[in-house]
């Protein structure tokens, strides 16, 4: 009993020591410590709240992969890729090992495991962001750029919100982050043993997105032709890789059924046959200067794109220019781009800024630059990206944003849904997240929803949060909307106008806003009661 009381007293002690030492230390290391938990609350608190997906593969290729292994999806509803066993099934079957043992515990809700599977991908990516930041503030020399680092972390707003994504860019790059680390100091340090964890880490990468196989060759022809590696750590480093890419093939068989190369197959189809052009579009080689800039974090990521190619030209032998340079440039060349195609630099972008600006580095003519860390317009710059970091943190903002509603039905209908929609397409919903039976009937015209009404009580699904022109006689209750304030008929007419709006500009004009959709639910039955309609319709095609 007395040496627990004494534990339980030294483990205050120690704590109370660490919080202490937390807040006072003003060195650059203490500095780099609040800064990364500071990050380390707002990644907890995004992933609570960000239950949807910046895009969806990282929900229909990721998280459904694993759903079916969970025997909760069926093969026949998971995308095209499946059949043509084009992804890694590396992330999901990671994913598989934690969710497994939870379901056998108990924890059988879907979206409670999502949060649970976010969380731990925020906490590895902090894990890789700290060790990165680390080995980075090593690096510098000068104590105005060590603070400058820093200090600047958390004005990098969208890492939380990049960190609790399921998706093979957010793995990617805390894998490679990690394993850049350990190659830096297993090279310097002459050890093979680090070099062989680092090609582990890069095959994971690999295994996890497949161009990051552009960063790993930037690694390799650093590690082989400016840090000089012995051919013995070469051959580490390229063994454990293509150990990692050798053992994912069980992964791949367990995964699909059957024996295959899903690195392969994914050159053959996007590549060779040229889907991911054909379906998703082409874009200019210099498209990603404007489409990373294209979201709510604008004027931080038009600085780190600036830096990032200021960065290369001023550091031409540092081992970040060696792997961003050739991952930069093979995705400008790639015809089909899309912003996230680039978030496996998200960590490593942490550097481009201290390395583009601070001065002591070749051309001389941005040291200039490196005063303006002070300025009004760089503070603008900063508290924008932590602005924009607060409102993701708490809201879940995502391309496909009917989550909100999948978890309604999910929750409120465990025995299954049956509902009606007048609208083209009924809500698919996701095919996790489908409680058995799930259907939606579209009805062509309000005589036949009225027959209906006359068996009972139905469930109205629409895209607009208010309620589509109904027949007299009826008596309709909102049951739940995406449009947070469609309870106000004002507001909901409001914003059925806004989608019409929308919708007339998208067809008559060479502006192509995107579809704006808020799922709302209702309940109807026969009776009498006052039903506000929708002041319009939305005509999309």
């Amino acid at each position: 009993m007395v040496s627990i009381a004494a534990t339980a007293q030294s483990f205050a002690h120690g704590w109370k020591a660490h919080w202490h030492l937390l807040r006072t230390d003003k060195s650059p290391e203490g500095v780099l410590r609040r800064s990364l938990v500071l990050l380390a609350v707002v990644t907890a608190v995004t992933a609570w709240f960000s239950e949807t997906f910046f895009f969806p593969d990282e929900h229909f290729q990721i998280l459904e992969f694993m759903a079916m292994k969970l025997g909760i999806t069926s093969p026949a509803e998971l995308p095209w890729e499946f059949g043509a066993r084009a992804r890694p099934f590396f992330q999901p079957f990671l994913y598989f090992l934690i969710a497994k043992p939870l379901t056998f515990l108990g924890l059988r809700d879907a979206f409670d495991l999502m949060f649970v599977l976010r969380l731990v991908t925020g906490a590895f990516s902090l894990l890789a962001l700290a060790v990165f930041a680390r080995f980075l503030l090593a690096e510098l020399t000068r104590q105005d750029e060590r603070f400058a680092f820093a200090k600047m972390l958390p004005f990098m707003g969208f890492l939380p919100y990049l960190f609790v994504r399921t998706a093979s860019e957010t793995a990617a790059a805390a894998f490679f982050a990690l394993a850049l680390v350990l190659a830096v100091r297993g090279v310097r340090a002459s050890s093979w043993r680090w070099l062989a964890w680092a090609g582990l880490l890069c095959g994971a990468a690999f295994e996890s997105r497949y161009q990051t196989a552009f960063l790993v060759l930037g690694l390799l022809a650093w590690l082989a032709f400016e840090a000089r590696a012995r051919w013995t750590e070469l051959l580490s480093f390229c063994a454990a890789g293509l150990t990692v890419v050798a053992l994912s093939l069980l992964i791949d068989r367990w995964g699909y059924g059957v024996w295959c190369f899903p690195p392969w197959n994914y050159i053959d189809v996007n590549i060779i046959q040229g889907v991911a052009s054909k379906v998703f579009g082409t874009a200019p080689w210099f498209a990603y200067f404007y489409l990373e800039p294209g979201t709510l974090f604008a004027p931080i990521t038009v600085l780190l794109m600036i830096a990032m190619v200021v960065a290369c030209l001023r550091n031409p032998r540092h081992v970040i220019t060696w792997v961003t340079v050739p991952f930069f440039l093979i995705h400008c060349l790639i015809a089909h781009k899309e912003e996230r195609f680039l978030f496996p630099l998200a960590i490593l972008a942490i550097s481009y800024p201290v390395l583009a600006f601070a001065p002591g580095r070749p051309f001389a003519l941005f040291d200039g630059v490196w005063a303006w860390r002070r300025s009004i317009a760089a503070k603008v710059v900063g508290w924008s990206a932590v602005a924009a970091m607060v409102f993701l943190a708490v809201y879940p903002f995502g391309i496909r944003p009917h989550m909100r509603m999948a978890k309604y039905l999910y929750r409120h209908f465990p025995s299954g849904f049956h509902a009606y929609s007048f609208d083209a397409e009924g809500f698919e919903n996701y095919p996790m997240l489908r409680r058995k039976p799930y259907r939606i009937d579209i009805v062509i015209d309000r005589e036949d929803l009225q027959a209906q009404l006359g068996k009972g009580p139905i469930y109205l699904l629409s895209d607009t949060p208010s309620l589509p022109a109904m027949a007299q006689g009826l008596r309709a209750q909102m049951l739940y909307s995406d449009f947070i304030f469609a309870g106000s008929p004002g507001a909901a007419a409001w914003a059925t106008k806004v989608m019409c709006g929308y919708a007339d500009l998208k067809r008559t004009t060479p502006i192509h806003p995107p579809r704006l959709k808020f799922l709302t639910l209702y309940k109807l039955e026969a009776g009498q009661g006052p039903v506000a309609t929708t002041p319009c319709t939305p005509v999309w095609n």
